[in-house]
């Protein structure tokens, strides 16, 4: 075309030599006008050449500006959709979308709205449409079509539009709408016809058949596992397993055989229940994913019962090493402690001495070597323990630790005084003392309180801190070795002489049971009084434990001594009233 146009003044200048040399055949041919009329045609070409020069180059500015126009709208309407892009990647993360839900099975999600109808009411209308589908009669899976219309894109049941894809759809997606529509349609295809297909009759009764079958067989199991652990027990307890013997060491039984056989069947009953219990576990999620239904059922059953017990799993074996550590803490601090008792038993039987240690001493050293060991082997296993970095055990441990210190002042205090008390050795059990107001036998001491037994057979119990704090009689401890002096007190008016008296009061401790000649009894005279003398005998004995009897026994003596020498005892003093005259 722009050719064409160059060639254009060439053509109309031959037409005008052409016209002029006709015209010179018929008139006489003027060589100046000739000239003229050259020199204006070749202006005129000039002219044209440049008209056209001009035109040719606004024509191709046109298309050129045209182009550019099309290719900035293309740019422009790319630029656009990378940013509406950009705009979906950025929240992708944080938006849900509304699920499409048919027989709890997740289908797909939709993101956008399409006009008036947000994401959700559009999730909602497919799914009643899915539920209209999955009721009809018969379903024609080639009657799902699909059209494409002003950019919209729609899946059609036999003329009836099931939902729609829109552009934003498919950038949610990330695919084309056309892609998307393709896969939505398969979807809703395969899914009609396979719940359909699942949900017929023949199906629903070969599921009940498997149901009955699933029940029988775990019945029988059951009933297995317990014919099995029963035969096992019951030859255990008829047999008695002859072959097992206790375990001993130096000739101390440290398992005896029925704690063995004990063992042994407390071991099968937890091996039985913890069969039962993974049988139960496998059968549940079985049985709810026979059903369709319920198949969403089963999987959150299993994931309920099976991920606890793998996070437990998990956590066991990670945390093997330190449990190993744990044990062979425990066995170490079991064996030493067994150790340690029975030696504390050997010297308190006295089959085992040690100079300055006594026998009373070793039940109570036992204890406090037991507390610190246990103590020691505390604070070695409380790093191993499972959640020990957490700040809420750090917490509870303090808690409990201030709690027990408040709650537990009175008894850390008897329990110090018990210690006390025990390396001071002020009685034993089996000794008379006198402690307060309380007189009593000493039936039990412990690290808290001490008990006596009163000669009335009361049973009182008495803080080792009172005990301590407060003047403490034993009349045992020297009494059975070098003999208690029991004492008794009369008043006799001075009309009899002392030394009467005093045989008096010897012949009624000779004849006591009880009391002993060597040491030999004695008198003592208290004091003068106004009208009488206060007396003291003291008679030994060797048996503290029966000293109210004895002297009980002196008592009735001495009246008897003196009724019969005709000495009047006086416990009483007499004033003498005189009338004065006035």
């Amino acid at each position: 075309m722009r050719h064409f146009l160059y060639k254009i003044p060439f053509f109309i200048s031959l037409f005008i030599v052409f016209g002029l040399s006709a015209q010179n055949k018929k008139d006489t041919i003027n060589p100046g006008m000739v000239q003229k009329e050259l020199e204006r045609v070749k202006a005129l070409r000039y002219q044209d050449s440049v008209r056209l020069a001009l035109l040719s180059e606004e024509i191709f500015q046109l298309k050129f500006n045209q182009q550019t126009q099309i290719d900035n709208n293309s740019v422009k309407k790319d630029s656009l959709l990378l940013l509406q892009k950009a705009e979906i990647d950025a929240i992708r993360s944080t938006t849900k979308g509304a699920p499409v839900v048919f027989f709890n099975d997740t289908l797909f999600r939709i993101y956008s709205s399409m006009g008036p109808y947000t994401a959700q009411m559009r999730a909602k209308n497919l799914e009643e449409k899915l539920d209209m589908l999955y009721q009809k009669p018969f379903f024609f899976p080639d009657s799902l079509t699909t059209k494409a219309s002003n950019g919209f894109y729609n899946i059609s049941y036999q003329n009836e539009i099931i939902t729609g894809i829109t552009f934003n759809d498919a950038l949610w997606a990330d695919t084309t709408p056309e892609e998307l529509l393709e896969n939505h349609t398969k979807i809703i295809k395969n899914t009609i016809s396979n719940y359909r297909q699942q949900h017929s009759l023949k199906n629903n009764l070969f599921r009940l058949l498997e149901l009955v079958v699933i029940i029988l067989v775990a019945s029988g199991i059951v009933w297995f596992i317990n014919f099995i652990f029963s035969r096992i027990k019951n030859s255990i307890v008829n047999r008695n397993l002859k072959f097992i013997n206790g375990i001993k060491i130096r000739g101390y039984e440290l398992l005896k055989k029925e704690h063995i056989v004990s063992f042994i069947l407390r071991a099968l009953s937890v091996v039985k229940v913890i069969l039962l219990f993974v049988l139960f576990l496998t059968i549940i999620p079985l049985v709810f994913s026979i059903f369709p239904s319920t198949q969403n059922w089963s999987e959150v059953i299993r994931q309920w019962i099976w991920e606890p017990v793998k996070s437990m799993w998990i956590s066991l074996l990670n945390y093997f090493p330190s449990l190993i550590r744990i044990i062979i803490i425990l066995i170490v601090v079991r064996y030493i402690l067994r150790i340690l008792r029975y030696l504390s038993l050997e010297i308190e039987r006295g089959v085992l001495t040690i100079k300055g240690f006594y026998p009373e001493w070793a039940r109570t050293t036992y204890a406090l070597a037991r507390f610190m060991l246990l103590m020691l082997a505390l604070v070695i296993i409380f790093p191993y323990l499972p959640g020990s970095d957490s700040t809420a055990f750090k917490g509870i441990s303090v808690f409990l630790g201030i709690l027990i210190s408040i709650g537990s002042s009175s008894a850390v205090a008897n329990a110090v005084a018990g210690l006390v008390i025990t390396y001071m050795r002020p009685f034993r059990p089996g000794d008379w003392i006198k402690t307060g107001n309380i007189t009593g036998i000493v039936i039990e001491k412990n690290a808290l309180v001490t008990r006596l037994k009163t000669i009335n057979n009361e049973d009182v119990s008495v803080p080792n801190s009172a005990i301590l704090s407060g003047p403490t009689i034993n009349y045992t401890s020297i009494g059975k070795k070098e003999g208690l002096a029991i004492t008794a007190v009369v008043r006799v008016r001075y009309d009899y002489p002392q030394n009467v008296i005093e045989e008096l009061l010897l012949d009624a401790a000779h004849k006591t049971n009880g009391i002993t000649k060597k040491p030999y009894p004695y008198v003592f005279q208290l004091a003068l009084g106004e009208i009488n003398a206060v007396y003291e005998l003291n008679a030994f004995t060797f048996v503290p434990e029966n000293m109210y009897f004895i002297k009980s026994d002196l008592m009735k003596n001495i009246q008897n001594v003196f009724k019969e020498a005709g000495v009047d005892i006086y416990s009483t003093q007499y004033i003498e009233i005189k009338k004065t005259e006035n």
